[in-house]
């Protein structure tokens, strides 16, 4: 059966052509059917209102600077975004890795934060994070200090280190999230290591610079996550990671991954499949 959806944008119109057979419509709306008309009407509206979603997402710190996204973490083992963070996968410290920035590439003062959780640090003031490996700028080899012996445990973390950046990093995206495999922790250790003027790579572009590891191994819920001044050191323009762009170091250190994504994916490999069967036995009847 074919049905056709019409959405009335802005005065007009635009019809969506959605076919609905009865595998595709049950395997598909298990894989939520109304994020893929939600992602075809999203692709409809870019060109008709490009500049009213540019300024939805516009950092207000700074009205000079548009923020169309904040930064987000990967690695080479893992650091996918699942929505509420980006987990390594496997056990361990993160692997070459590094931030992305959009829109990229773009360049500023980089720091670069590793959140401990209080219950896995008895002696933060003698803990520090070496770290090694390239960036725009050459070889890197630096130390994240801890930035204060007091806890962040509520707010915002860059009011906890003193700046104020765009989007918020709220604690409650951090302590006690399940996906940490602690639910325990209510706080964190902040420690810093300030990278200088370096050149992060566009979302498209991950995985190039800067490649970077830290020496030292992380406990099960410990975070990394940057900041990038797309401004001045007098007129400062502080860019966030995004909370699911955060890298995690998860219990057991296998990364979640998005149930319905996976649906998805086994939903089109199965009508691949189902397709080409279709053609087999086409060619084989035609044949005989």
């Amino acid at each position: 059966m074919l049905m056709i959806r019409t959405a009335h944008i802005d005065g007009g119109s635009v019809a969506l052509r959605v076919r609905r057979g009865l595998a595709a419509e049950t395997c598909l709306g298990l894989a939520t059917m109304r994020t893929i008309f939600g992602l075809a009407l999203a692709a409809a509206l870019v060109p008709l209102s490009a500049t009213a979603a540019s300024a939805a997402f516009t950092d207000t710190s700074n009205s000079d600077t548009g923020l169309l996204d904040p930064l987000h973490g990967y690695c080479s083992n893992g650091c996918a975004d699942n929505g509420n963070n980006s987990p390594v996968t496997g056990t361990g410290n993160p692997v070459n890795f590094g931030f992305t920035v959009s829109p990229g590439p773009n360049s500023g003062d980089f720091l670069l934060e590793v959140l401990v959780p209080t219950n896995k640090d008895s002696s933060p003031t003698s803990l520090s994070f070496g770290l090694t490996g390239t960036d725009s700028n050459g070889s890197v080899s630096a130390t994240a200090s801890l930035v204060s012996s007091s806890k962040w445990t509520s707010g915002d973390l860059d009011s906890f280190l003193g700046i104020n950046a765009s989007p918020n990093n709220p604690i409650g995206a951090f302590a006690g999230s399940t996906d940490t495999g602690d639910t325990s922790s209510t706080g964190f250790y902040a420690y810093q290591a300030d990278l200088g003027n370096t050149n992060l790579q566009s979302p498209s572009n991950p995985g190039v610079s800067p490649l970077l590891n830290i020496t030292q191994p992380l406990p099960t819920g410990a975070y990394v996550v940057a900041f990038l001044n797309e401004g001045t050191t007098g007129n400062p323009d502080w860019v966030a990671t995004a909370n699911s762009g955060a890298i995690l170091v998860p219990k057991g250190g296998k990364a979640p991954e998005p149930g319905s994504l996976m649906l998805l994916s086994t939903c089109l490999l199965g009508f691949g499949l189902a397709r080409r069967f279709r053609r087999r036995a086409r060619s084989v009847a035609s044949s005989a």
